[in-house]
């Protein structure tokens, strides 16, 4: 069974962006590559169409993506690339942080659930009649929770062994889908690349979750100044080469932090240390390793934990950091220390004496929310 490298995966996610608003033959015509010559046949029919927008309205239809059969090495595999953001249409995809059932049946994203939904029927048609042994998912931004979605769907067929690969991804769904989908295709065959500056891998917030359930994924350097960098999210500027012509042993799988670096880190922050820069990549990442640990202790005495359809994130993660924090002078403790590394994060003074309601907790999260989400839009925006 044949595996991408990291260098033919990265030019695959960066090469389907051409599809955006051209045909197959108007691409190759230009002269520009999709990444998959020699290994993919792409005709003309492989180009999909998708739909982008919010869950009603302002919604608009472009190419994203392509659908093709292996050639070569590659006979009896099947490759779908998909696109990440390019538009405001788009982008209010990515702001659609409701929950819908996905294609394994388990919750995710609303507004990717809804983009895939959009080109679905393009997967179930180009299978039909045909018994592939890999199925390789690939994409960038978006198009890597597209990519995650597409895993989901072929993995609960049981269509063929799948093999994901994502850029830069935001999480797609909740922690059931994380393991579900984990559990069906494995880590061996997840390969996710991101970029520790990169501000889009770190949205939306808990409780979604990244593939693989259990590793931390290929970690690319953070760069001289080690802050939450716009640049660092896109392919030309920092994924192609990141990856270079490393293999994925070489760029390595890095554990994701235990219990006692959490408690010793947050105990550092309740002392007033912990090493918090504004805008510092390393301590946006141990925020969400805490706050992902926190809500973990939290479910154990929070009634009614798990995310529900309908319901907005925050005001679900607000409402259980709030039970926590009256169930446990530990929790309390704990979660006390969390928001005043936000506050610090962020570079705002800490309210002093403020009492952990759900009220207060929200707006604490919302603050760190919109301002990962202007920077993530910066990149997004940006992105060429």
């Amino acid at each position: 069974m044949s595996t991408l490298t990291p260098k033919q995966a990265a030019a695959i996610a960066r090469g389907v962006y051409f599809l955006l608003d051209r045909s197959v033959s108007e691409v190759k015509d230009r002269g520009l590559s999709l990444g998959c010559e020699g290994m993919f046949h792409v005709g003309d029919d492989a180009r999909f169409i998708g739909q982008t927008g919010g869950l009603i309205a302002c919604k608009k239809l472009s190419g994203f993506g392509y659908i093709a059969a292996g050639e070569g090495m590659y006979q009896d595999e099947l490759l779908i690339a998909t696109r990440g953001t390019r538009s405001g249409f788009d982008w209010l995809t990515n702001l659609n942080v409701g929950v819908q059932m996905g294609p394994g049946g388990q919750l995710v994203h609303a507004g990717f659930n809804e983009t895939w939904k959009s080109f679905s029927a393009d997967l179930a048609n180009f299978l039909r009649g045909r018994n592939p042994s890999v199925i390789h998912c690939v994409g960038h931004s978006l198009g890597g929770a597209l990519a995650t979605l597409n895993a989901d769907y072929f993995s609960s067929i049981r269509a063929a062994e799948v093999k994901l690969y994502t850029f830069g991804s935001p999480r797609t769904g909740d922690n059931f889908f994380a393991r579900s989908l984990s559990r069906r295709v494995t880590e061996k065959n997840m390969y996710r690349v991101h970029h520790r500056s990169d501000p889009v891998p770190k949205i939306p917030l808990f409780p979604f979750h990244h593939v693989p359930a259990e590793a931390a994924g290929y970690q690319l350097a953070a760069g001289p100044s080690g802050l939450i960098n716009i640049n660092a999210h896109f392919m030309v500027d920092s994924y192609i080469p990141g990856v270079g012509e490393l293999g994925w042993q070489s760029l390595g799988n890095q554990d994701a932090a235990d219990e006692v670096e959490v408690q010793a880190w947050l105990g550092q922050v309740g002392a007033g240390g912990g090493g918090i820069l504004l805008g510092s990549a390393a301590v946006l990442q141990m925020i969400g390793k805490a706050l992902a640990w926190i809500l973990g202790k939290v479910a154990f005495v929070a009634v009614g934990g798990a995310l529900t359809a309908g319901m907005s994130v925050l005001d679900h993660l607000a409402w259980m950091l709030a039970k926590g924090a009256q169930a446990s002078v530990e929790l309390s403790m704990y979660i006390s220390a969390i928001i005043g590394a936000i506050f610090r994060f962020l570079g705002r003074t800490a309210v002093a004496g403020a009492s952990l309601t759900t009220a207060f907790i929200r707006w604490v999260l919302e603050l760190l929310y919109n301002s990962l989400a202007a920077v993530a839009r910066r990149a997004l925006t940006l992105m060429q």
